[in-house]
C-alpha cells in the first residue's frame, strides 16, 4: 500500500474517435438489395446515417482506447472496508484512483494499460460485428416495406386519374 506523498503511476485509458468507411455502404451512401425475382432496389444506406432524417455520409464514428500512463503524488489514501475486504483509493488532487490502477512503476502501469485497452477494443469490435449483421435485416424489410407502398400509391394514382376523366366528362356533358 502506498502512503501519503509517494510518486505513484496510474495506468490511463483514453476514448478516442475517428472515422471509417462504412462497412455497409463502402462509401457510396447507398446499398443494392437483391429482390427473390432478381430485381435489385437501391435504397439510401442507414448505417451510416448520423441520426433521424440525415442523409447517409458513407462514413461510421468508431471509438478506439489508448494506453498510457500519468505519474501523481498520493495526497490521501481512503481505505474502506467491505463484506468483501478491504477496499484501497488514492487521493491526488481532485482526482481518486482505484488501487487496481496504480503502480510503482511507470511500465508496469503501461503493461496494465495496454492489457486492459487490448480487452476493451476486441470487445467493441465484437459488438462492432454483431451491429453489422443487423442492419441488413433492415434493409430487406425497408425494401419490402417501399415496395408496398409504391404498389399501393401507384393503385391510387391509377383510381384518381379514372375519377378525374369521369369528372372532366361529367363537366362536359349538358344536362
Amino acid at each position: 500500500m502506498y502512503k501519503v506523498d509517494d510518486v505513484i503511476y496510474v495506468a490511463k485509458f483514453n476514448r478516442r474517435k475517428f472515422h471509417v468507411d462504412c462497412p455497409v455502404c463502402f462509401k457510396k451512401g447507398s446499398v443494392g438489395l437483391i429482390l427473390g425475382n432478381g430485381d435489385i432496389v437501391t435504397m439510401p444506406c442507414n448505417f451510416c446515417t448520423n441520426g433521424a432524417g440525415t442523409n447517409p455520409n458513407g462514413y461510421i464514428s468508431d471509438y478506439r482506447l489508448e494506453a498510457g500512463t500519468e505519474t501523481i503524488v498520493v495526497n490521501e489514501v481512503q481505505i474502506e472496508l467491505t463484506s468483501q475486504g478491504q477496499k484501497v483509493k488514492y487521493v491526488s488532487g481532485y482526482s481518486l484512483y482505484q488501487s487496481d490502477v496504480v503502480f510503482e512503476t511507470a511500465d508496469d502501469a503501461m503493461k496494465y494499460a495496454l492489457l486492459k485497452v487490448a480487452e476493451q477494443n476486441k470487445e467493441l469490435e465484437t459488438k462492432a460485428e454483431h451491429i453489422k449483421g443487423k442492419p441488413n435485416k433492415n434493409y430487406s424489410w425497408n425494401a419490402g416495406y417501399h415496395m408496398r407502398e409504391a404498389k399501393s400509391h401507384e393503385k391510387k394514382i391509377e383510381w384518381h386519374k379514372k375519377m378525374a376523366v369521369i369528372c372532366k366528362a361529367k363537366a362536359g356533358a349538358k344536362p
